[in-house]
């Protein structure tokens, strides 16, 4: 089992007009077994979850802080198929604070690109790249945002 997919979202939106998008609370990505009927039901329970989080804060002109978001992105690793391999079981994005002040937009989606083996084909690793992307616009200028980051199910990552 060498080939890997992402049977759920591909894409959603993380802040819509400067508030949380509903669509954070119920979207997901997983990077499974491709290729096989139920694969998250043919998955062991993951051996642990890891997160990664960051922040976009920016200040106006006399230094008022302007936006204050907190992104928190987990995922649940070390899911087995048929006793080998570490796949993600499950991927999301939380939003814990979000203030934007008036006169600001801010826009950011995620978009999941396709998974693949880091590992071998006897002893597979999932590998989930994903992007945070968006912009954030004001009456005078815009700002755009953007986040790369490649997960791995056996718990590490790689940002940047």
């Amino acid at each position: 089992m060498s080939d890997v997919a992402n049977i759920a979202s591909i894409a959603w939106h993380v802040i819509e007009s400067g508030k949380p998008s509903a669509s954070v609370a119920s979207s997901t990505c997983n990077a499974v077994p491709a290729g096989v009927a139920n694969p998250l039901g043919s998955l062991s329970p993951a051996l642990g979850a890891n997160r990664v989080t960051w922040r976009l804060r920016l200040e106006n002109a006399f230094t008022v802080e302007v936006v204050d978001i907190e992104f928190d992105l987990r995922w649940e690793y070390g899911a087995r198929y048929r006793d080998g391999g570490a796949f993600i079981s499950s991927c999301y994005l939380y939003v814990p604070t979000c203030i934007v002040l008036w006169g600001f937009d801010v826009n950011i989606q995620i978009n999941v690109h396709s998974p693949s083996n880091a590992g071998t084909e006897t002893a597979p690793i999932a590998c989930l790249p994903l992007t945070v992307s968006g912009s954030v616009h004001s009456l005078v200028n815009t700002h755009g945002v953007q986040w790369d980051f490649v997960l791995y199910g056996n718990g590490e990552y790689r940002a940047g």
